[in-house]
């Protein structure tokens, strides 16, 4: 680690006797798809509830900060561990939980499983899935999704329930944290914590590697970013930043047993982190009751 100029440890994680397939799971996309994505959501006009948020957290977090942590202002709940390869429906349902804090001072705690089976997002085979895709699912059809309580993640593909969930964890807006709109890109240090102190924590992407996998502690800084042909395989939330590291709070979806208590300290410029950033914003529920009753289901073989 001395001769690698690693500022990190590893050790044994809880993920380390785990395949790769099973504990990332994010999907590829060719230049089209990208570009239909940056059509999309380039110079998309927020909505007023949107405006008024942003508005509102202006002085809570400032991106010209030496440091934030998004985890002491409570919106960052708590880590989870995927059992399959959807780690693309943690990263998105982290960053909504946090927005839902912020929007309606509560805790929410959404179901991955349920993303899986609903939202087109993608699976928990091989083919993997995408953060941003759920995101836009949300907005544009204004869709609901069920709490973990009512369906656990059961490591399977299943059928999407009937009926709406009463959980009202709608989105009202999403969108690219790179200015262009190109989920392709590795957004900048500056876009992500501006993203971060405007719409709450961000889903992002990550290279998983060994060392990765089995990190215990430190600032992670394993492989130079690769800006002009970055890849990715798993995807994760941004939380806040520390400049006197020169890193990103990362928020895992591998349990507490891994990191730092599920968490990472991730150089800016290592392992392609920041790529695909993303964000969302939930919409202002409409009562404080949420009713967590069991959804039927019926499972299906993992894709």
């Amino acid at each position: 680690m001395v001769q690698k100029k690693w500022t990190f440890n590893v050790g044994v994680t809880g993920v380390s006797m785990k395949s790769r397939a099973i504990i990332t799971g994010e999907a590829e996309i060719n230049l089209t798809q990208a570009n239909l994505i940056k059509a999309k959501v380039f110079n998309r006009q927020l909505s007023p509830a949107a405006v008024n948020l942003i508005k509102a957290c202006a002085k809570v977090c400032y991106a010209t900060k030496k440091s934030y942590d998004a985890r002491t202002s409570g919106y960052v709940t708590p880590v989870k561990d995927q059992q399959c390869g959807n780690c693309w429906s943690y990263s998105a349902m982290g960053a909504f939980e946090a927005s839902y804090k912020r929007v309606n001072n509560l805790i929410a705690d959404a179901s991955e499983q349920y993303v899986v089976n609903c939202s087109g997002g993608g699976n928990c085979g091989p083919q993997g899935g995408l953060a941003y895709l759920v995101f836009d699912w949300m907005v544009d059809n204004n869709k609901n999704v069920a709490t973990d309580a009512s369906l656990p993640d059961a490591g399977v593909v299943g059928a999407c329930p009937g009926g709406t969930p009463v959980s009202q964890y709608y989105a009202t807006d999403w969108g690219v944290v790179d200015p262009s709109g190109d989920v392709l890109k590795i957004a900048s240090v500056a876009s992500i914590k501006e993203a971060i102190c405007k719409y709450g924590p961000v889903a992002a992407s990550v290279n998983v590697t060994d060392a990765f996998q089995n990190y215990t502690n430190g600032v992670f800084n394993e492989i130079p970013s690769n800006y002009a042909n970055p890849s990715s395989n798993h995807a994760i939330v941004l939380v806040g930043w520390d400049d006197d590291k020169h890193a990103w709070l990362l928020k895992n979806s591998w349990g507490t047993d891994w990191g730092e208590d599920g968490y990472m300290w991730i150089d800016y410029g290592t392992n392609n982190v920041g790529r695909r950033a993303s964000w969302v914003i939930a919409r202002k529920a409409l009562t404080k009751v949420i009713t967590t009753a069991p959804i039927k289901t019926i499972p299906m073989r993992n894709n």
